[in-house]
């Protein structure tokens, strides 16, 4: 996720953000070795202290690989 943030960065190199709209517009037109993400607004509030349940996590674990140095800290996700 970090190396997406930074190739976002690089890619509006300081652009003005100055709605959603256009913040949205930037980050859909990037691309990081390229793939572009796909980008939503989420207008929900994140409540702290929500866990996916284990059978509905293992769908999405199909998608990650974990470090060899670091595998519970740092997993690559693969896209659909």
């Amino acid at each position: 996720m970090e190396r997406c943030w930074a190739a976002l960065e690089n890619y509006w190199n300081g652009a003005i953000l100055d709605s959603i709209e256009v913040a949205i517009k930037w980050a859909s037109n990037m691309t990081w070795k390229g793939i572009a993400p796909i980008v939503h607004r989420v207008e929900a509030t994140y409540e702290k202290g929500i866990k996916v349940l284990s059978q509905e996590l293992e769908h999405y674990q199909t998608f990650w690989q974990p470090s060899e140095t670091l595998p519970k800290w740092d997993i690559t996700i693969f896209p659909v």
